[in-house]
């Protein structure tokens, strides 16, 4: 009977994600860590200098401060000569890692961002929040990316579009090594945003071993599951401009274009894998962290107008008697309760 339930519950999932819960209305979530902006944390983040990335700008340490409380990334078409190959590029902008002292494996990931666009011109602006490996990592187990949220301002020039995408594995130039075969999937999709991507919006992933779902204003927009990322990453935000030269802001006269990022907030689930749970007599006094398993029935009432989330992991039973009255939400997930936040030790060879 048990695996009945987890699999009544896994695909009610899959079919509302819309109803999932983020860390601001479900307490399973604590957080790991986080960062306000109040100042740039070298601890956390790192500043890429003379980076190219493979595209027409230049990464500039200079390009990267904190201002009233938020990281800005700076873009502008100031002609600089990269001193480590020589090239020049006609395009300078920012871009931050978090660092290794902070690699995620698996969580809640959520940035709010304001993002640059210029209305009425096809300016290939690429701004992006997004997660891989990071730079010479030596035999991953997955080379792979997450974007949680990318802008492609010259394609569609719209600045109500919010890109998403699963790259599933790829012979990246950020890494020498990739699995054989490498199986290549670029799971992209587009989204409309209620508001302009200028104004602030929230941007996050839900990620597990299992599954990825992504959330824009804390709501769910996209579920993928059967991924195959399962290293410590770390996160991105940086600000590009597309590879295509008709994409190309003009070199003259000057201009700058900003990004800005309020926070970036880490967090994992709290996890009680052993316990059983027969009944929940006080939701209010309840311990939200993940079970063994959950068993609700006639004996268990929730609190008039209350939105209850419960999460295990061998799975959620509804037994006869029990009720979801009118005017409540209950929301199930049946899922791994994942480490996160996993601090990798000096020796480890994905430490660079």
């Amino acid at each position: 009977m048990n695996r009945i339930i987890v699999l009544i519950l896994l695909c009610f999932f899959l079919h509302q994600n819309t109803f999932s819960q983020t860390p601001a209305s479900d307490p399973h979530w604590k957080i790991n860590w986080e960062d306000n902006f109040d100042f740039f944390d070298p601890l956390k983040w790192i500043k890429q200098d003379y980076l190219t990335d493979d595209g027409p700008q230049l990464y500039l340490q200079s390009n990267v401060w904190v201002e009233n409380s938020n990281l800005v990334l700076r873009l502008n078409n100031t002609r600089t000569k990269n001193i480590i190959t020589g090239n020049w590029h006609d395009y300078t902008s920012g871009d931050i890692h978090s660092s290794s002292a902070y690699p995620i494996k698996y969580g809640y990931l959520e940035a709010r961002i304001k993002f640059p666009f210029k209305e009425g011109k096809i300016w290939g602006f690429w701004p992006a929040f997004w997660t891989t490996l990071g730079y010479n990592v030596i035999n991953p187990t997955s080379a792979a990316e997450i974007d949680i949220c990318e802008i492609f301002g010259g394609e569609d020039n719209s600045n109500l579009q919010i890109g998403t995408c699963l790259h599933r594995c790829y012979s990246g130039w950020y890494t020498p090594y990739f699995p054989s075969p490498c199986n290549n999937g670029d799971m992209g999709q587009g989204h409309t945003i209620s508001s302009s991507y200028t104004n602030w919006h929230t941007y996050a992933i839900e990620w597990d071993v299992n599954r990825i779902t992504w959330y824009i204003d804390g709501k769910a927009i996209r579920t993928t599951v059967k991924h195959l990322i399962v290293d410590p990453i770390r996160i991105i935000l940086n600000l590009a401009i597309q590879g295509q030269k008709k994409y190309h802001p003009p070199t003259s006269p000057p201009f700058e274009e900003k990004m800005y990022v309020d926070y970036v907030k880490v967090y994992s689930l709290k996890c009680d894998k052993n316990t059983v749970v027969t009944q929940i007599p006080n939701f209010n006094t309840y311990d939200y962290a993940v079970k063994k398993s959950i068993s609700l029935g006639s004996n268990t009432t929730m609190p008039a107008g209350s939105n209850i989330t419960l999460r295990a992991t061998d799975f959620i039973e509804l037994k006869p008697g029990f009720e979801v009255q009118i005017g409540r939400q209950l929301y199930l997930d049946v899922s791994p309760c994942s480490d996160s936040g996993i601090i990798l030790k000096p020796d480890d060879p994905n430490r660079n």
